[in-house]
């Protein structure tokens, strides 16, 4: 025993040092700790302040809340997609031409509309005022283009239409 305490004596004021910064190390890391800890305490004492609220409670409101909302949503995007599918076969472009028929008739009395879908599928109105009377014809479009003849005038009109879509 002599013998290691002569081999420590001329060290030991280093070891003593040594063993100090490791204590006052470790007294920081509890302080930093104890300051943690409180402030996780305060946290919690006052989430729990409330004492007629049952947490499990609360979390299966907000579970059942929560399955609604998903379940919603579920039926707004079928809502949605059904909308999608249908609004393709609305009429989603319009051309109209007004012009003279008849020479010397005063204004543009007659026009042509055509109304056409998104996929250039609709019809076309011709509206036709003369002297005698106002008469009105309509033609079916299929892709921009019909099975019976059309005039300039309606031609025009579904190329309104179309190039109305693609501004």
């Amino acid at each position: 025993m002599e013998q290691i305490e002569q081999l420590l004596s001329p060290y030991m004021i280093y070891i003593i040092l040594g063993l100090t910064v490791l204590v006052l190390i470790l007294i920081i890391i509890i302080t930093v700790n104890a300051v943690k800890m409180n402030k996780l305490k305060k946290r919690f004492e006052k989430f729990m302040s409330k004492e007629d609220v049952n947490l499990e409670e609360l979390l299966v409101q907000y579970t059942k809340k929560l399955n609604v909302l998903l379940q919603n949503e579920e039926e707004m995007q079928t809502s949605i997609e059904h909308m999608e599918k249908v609004i393709k076969d609305c009429i989603q472009k319009v051309g109209v031409v007004r012009y003279q028929a008849i020479q010397n008739m005063g204004a543009d009395l007659s026009y042509t509309i055509a109304l056409l879908n998104e996929n250039d599928d609709g019809v076309v109105l011709n509206g036709i005022y003369g002297r005698d009377g106002c008469y009105t014809y309509a033609k079916p479009i299929k892709e921009g283009k019909s099975s019976y003849n059309l005039s300039e005038e309606e031609e025009q009109a579904i190329e309104k239409a179309i190039k109305k879509a693609s501004m």
